[in-house]
């Protein structure tokens, strides 16, 4: 990934785990944006999967091209054997912090207000998304043609010795690198989405379940008595008592 865009990217994709993270995955329309959950006991765990996500394979990804294909990551601009290694440290721990970024300003955004809803949800996300990938894909397109090139700085400008990227080396490892980052999204929103409800939450169907015991209880038709048998309609006999209510003695 080109290093002067990866942080935008980091952003937008900071902000697209945030909003799959406000998805109710118990209700209808998992993948609808919902009330963000921003209490201090839920929000730790949804922000550290994206720092995890940030620093495991966000990263990573980026210190690939940075490592093995330091002049194309920069498009050729500059030589980068005048760069300090300080200068890529820096790099990767700003595309590191990128995505929990993009993750805290997302849920901030989207519950500025008394009432967060689901509309300034997706407000949100269209501006700290939509605009950093328009801004990257920008960039990118106009210096398409350098970075179709697979060279170094002095090639590049001397133009000798290029190769195209497409079915080169770099190529494959640009198709291997975010087929790894695309699985790794995946992976971080899975983990978003079916994480434990809090302490002390209940589901909603075991809610309902136990507010509708009381009134099936309730509603439930009281049971048949059993039928009288043959000598409850005479009170009068009963062991040891004759006819006319006397003792029955034995002879």
């Amino acid at each position: 990934m080109p290093a002067f865009v990866a942080p935008l990217v980091g952003l937008a994709l900071g902000a697209l785990l945030a909003w799959f993270s406000a998805a109710a995955p118990h209700r209808p329309g998992a993948l609808r944006a919902a009330e963000p959950r921003l209490t201090p006991g839920s929000r730790g765990r949804p922000l550290a999967l994206a720092a995890l996500f940030g620093g495991l394979v966000f990263a990573p990804v980026c210190a690939y091209f940075l490592i093995f294909a330091p002049d194309w990551s920069f498009a050729y601009l500059v030589d980068t054997r005048r760069i300090p290694s300080a200068v890529d440290l820096l790099l990767l721990l700003v595309d590191a912090g990128s995505v929990p970024a993009g993750f805290a300003l997302q849920g901030l955004v989207a519950a500025a207000g008394t009432r967060p809803t689901a509309q300034r949800s997706i407000r949100a996300l269209a501006v700290l998304a939509g605009v950093p990938l328009a801004a990257a894909a920008i960039a990118v397109l106009a210096l398409s043609r350098r970075l179709a090139l697979d060279g170094t700085y002095r090639q590049v400008e001397g133009d000798f010795g290029v190769h195209p990227v497409a079915g080169g080396p770099l190529g494959y490892a640009l198709l291997w690198m975010y087929t790894m980052l695309a699985a790794g999204f995946a992976v971080t929103v899975s983990a978003l989405v079916r994480r434990p409800p809090p302490a002390g939450a209940r589901a909603p169907d075991e809610g309902a379940r136990r507010d509708a015991l009381p009134r099936a209880a309730a509603s439930a038709p009281a049971p048949a008595a059993d039928p009288p048998g043959p000598d409850a309609a005479r009170p009068g006999r009963r062991l040891g008592v004759g006819k006319g209510g006397r003792p029955h003695r034995p002879g």
